[in-house]
């Protein structure tokens, strides 16, 4: 399903692209709406994930500014934000009436304020959660809670010349409504409105009326009133003409297939709900996401989205992910089609594929990372390293890297090397066990072969990534995200391990064309781990890549080093260079994968692109290269 269709089924609430505003700026309401900030979301969790969520994110320096559960209490959904000005804060939930008041009353004279109150019926009881905060701008404020529609009419009606409503919520409790509402002081002068009870069809009547008027929505609200589904929501002046969305009636497959659209869009969750399904059975979600990052005002971001719409629009092509770093800045980062069609997932930026022979150029900046740090001399024999190898490995490992070391690539004489389903933890247990031991042999030296000459080899660096192994003292896997992946935080970068075609987490699928693999026909790329045995997302094989760029592993003078050598697929150390050394790319395709990073030395411009079958009508280098060229010509 294509994204148009995709909103088709959702009651999609608008999504206003904002405008460059002139003149004076309006500033942020300090916490509550912050011009850029980290931010986390969860949802669909149990009590025990979500305390565990919560426990992270606040050692993590995060604070929980909007806490939701659906109407049993089984589970929870949170958004968090980054606590940057280090307030004070705390947060509870299931607390009773007098719990409630007593912690409330007990922070209130602390100097703290509420920034999310909610009511809930658990188990026929009505609990409550609460989450306070410094009030470190010193603003007038009022929470109530438990109030009948006329009472909240009332307060209405006192308080909405000097307060503008920041969380409003409603539950029906024996037949009866209670509202609570926390009011803020309006010292911006914020025009807003506010409006509750609203059937879908009337919130959406409201949402298109606010939304013409240059309004977004702030807060929103969904609950049972004679048990049918309802809304509140607080609109307000979109004065800094931010760019925003907000949608309803989501399923979580819904639900997360847009948090991650949007989030490739620069944009972040300011308020998550869990509502009643309108036909009466079970949950669904509505949340309201506004702009948050840079990314949403590239110049080149809907012309780049269109590129991989296009491309992923080809029945071959499963799903794509793409990125692109500019001077250690991401400038666009999203997807298009599916990383798992028979779940209905999207694919993202964030989706790991397979990176085939892309692995070579990460092995090799591996390699002069440990040299760099004395851990390994490149220029040593592999068989002074290696035990158990026939005496014509006369290769060193930097010839491995370079694949100039005469060690065969795949073979033509029946042998199937692929043809695996055994994971091996190690590059040496590999070695060792792979074609029975074939790799180490004299057979899998190229008859004839003079040392240095370009032989492309993915076996060779099964041999060199056993070398690395035994001067690192750990596994090959190990080294990568110890010395690659961690250092630059890029959690999707790493050695494969899985034994199915199958999607788990944000993986995608494995496919040939449009059709996933078999779990019979599955190949498992562990043997190969240093050659093409790894996997990442497009935003963090990026960044990687923007890495060795800008010397964030070695100097600049080491950098040079790995990027020389010759202008042959993967002749500079399992990277390729063009002739003037302007570019440095690396391209790979192995079962379920086409994999290509681009980095523009000149430019400072980092490109990848990567999809999840082989072969695609179009490979990945041709697209590294419209993306590149649009980057170029939008700054």
């Amino acid at each position: 399903m294509n994204t148009h269709s995709l909103n088709s089924m959702l009651r999609l609430c608008g999504f206003v692209l904002g405008a460059v505003v002139y003149g004076t700026p309006v500033l942020a309401d300090g916490f509550e709406d912050p011009e850029s900030v980290g931010w986390k979301f969860r949802y669909g969790l149990t009590d025990a994930e979500y305390t565990k969520a919560w426990g992270d994110y606040k050692k993590e320096g995060y604070v929980p500014i909007d806490i939701e559960t659906d109407d049993s209490g089984k589970t929870y959904a949170g958004v968090w934000q980054k606590n940057t000005d280090g307030r004070g804060w705390a947060s509870w939930r299931r607390l009773s009436d007098e719990s409630f008041h007593q912690k409330w009353d007990e922070y209130r004279k602390k100097g703290y304020r509420p920034i999310d109150q909610d009511a809930e019926i658990v188990g026929g009881k009505l609990l409550y959660s609460l989450v306070m905060i410094e009030n470190k701008e010193n603003l007038q404020w009022i929470s109530r809670r438990n109030l009948t529609s006329a009472q909240f009419a009332a307060e209405f009606a006192q308080n909405k010349d000097k307060y503008r409503p920041v969380k409003i919520n409603a539950v029906e409790l024996n037949k009866t409504m209670l509202y609570s509402i926390i009011w803020l002081e309006n010292k911006s002068n914020t025009a807003w409105a506010e409006f509750r009870d609203m059937t879908p069809d009337d919130y959406g009547k409201k949402f298109n009326e606010y939304k013409d008027k240059g309004y977004r929505v702030a807060e929103l609200e969904c609950y049972k009133r004679n048990g049918k589904l309802n809304y509140a929501a607080v609109w307000e002046k979109n004065q800094a003409g931010r760019a925003w969305a907000a949608l309803r009636e989501m399923s979580a497959t819904s639900l997360r297939n847009n948090w991650y659209k949007y989030s490739d869009q620069g944009m972040r969750v300011i308020d998550i709900e869990v509502c009643p399904a309108e036909n009466g059975k079970g949950n669904q979600y509505a949340a309201v996401w506004r702009e948050n990052d840079d990314r949403h005002d590239w110049s080149g971001r809907a012309k780049a989205e269109q590129i991989l719409a296009n491309y992923a629009a080809d029945p071959g092509i499963p799903g794509v992910g793409a990125a692109i770093v500019r001077n250690g800045k991401v400038i666009f980062r999203g997807g298009a089609g599916y990383a798992d069609k028979d779940k209905n997932l999207l694919a993202h930026g964030r989706t790991v594929y397979r990176l085939a022979s892309v692995a070579k150029a990460v092995t090799g900046t591996l390699a002069y990372d440990m040299e760099q740090a004395n851990m390994i001399n490149l220029d040593n024999r592999t068989n002074t390293i290696l035990s158990g190898l026939g005496n014509q490995h006369t290769h060193s490992v930097r010839q491995l890297l370079s694949n100039t070391g005469c060690v065969k690539h795949y073979t033509s004489d029946g042998l199937n090397d692929n043809g695996t389903q055994v994971e091996y933890s190690t590059a040496k247990l590999a070695l060792d066990k792979h074609l029975s031991g074939a790799l180490k042999t004299n057979a899998w030296i190229i008859p004839g072969c003079g040392m240095g000459t370009h032989n492309y080899s993915t076996h060779g660096f099964t041999l060199a990534a056993a070398a690395l192994e035994a001067k690192g003292g750990t596994s090959f896997a190990n080294l990568i995200k110890t010395r690659i992946a961690d250092p630059l935080n890029l959690d999707t970068l790493r050695v494969e391990k899985r034994s199915s075609p199958d999607s788990s987490g944000e993986r995608a699928t494995i496919n040939a064309g449009a059709n996933k693999v078999s779990a019979n026909s599955f190949e498992n790329v562990s043997w190969k781990a240093g050659g093409s045995g790894m996997e990442s997302s497009a935003l963090d094989l990026a960044l990687f890549g923007d890495g060795v760029l800008r010397n964030r592993y070695f100097p600049l003078a080491t950098r040079n080093i790995l990027w020389s050598g010759g202008t042959k697929n993967g002749q500079a150390n399992g990277w390729q260079i063009d002739a003037g050394v302007t570019q440095a790319s690396k391209g790979g395709d192995n079962q379920g994968s086409d994999s290509h990073i681009r980095v523009d030395i000149q430019n400072g411009i980092t490109v990848v692109v990567l999809t999840n079958t082989n072969p695609p009508p179009v490979d990945t280098s041709s697209m590294t290269s419209q993306l590149l060229a649009l980057a170029i010509a939008n700054p």
